[in-house]
């Protein structure tokens, strides 16, 4: 049983630079296959996200000094 909810927040916009969606962090690749993967796989992506979103909120504050 799949009992994660997918990290998607509605803000549905692919980045072209890095290839993440802006809202959630996620790849097009990575969005298509949720709804197979295992629980442990979805928390492995889940580690990956926070340390993307991490790595954005670091380029953007050294963007805003």
């Amino acid at each position: 049983m799949r009992n994660l909810p997918s990290p998607c927040i509605s803000i549905c916009k692919l980045n072209k630079s890095t290839g993440f969606c802006d809202g959630c962090f996620r790849t097009t690749k990575e969005i298509a296959k949720w709804p197979s993967m295992s629980d442990a796989e979805r928390w492995s992506l889940l580690e990956k996200l926070r340390e993307r979103q991490g790595i954005k909120r670091r380029v953007n504050r050294r963007r805003q000094k």
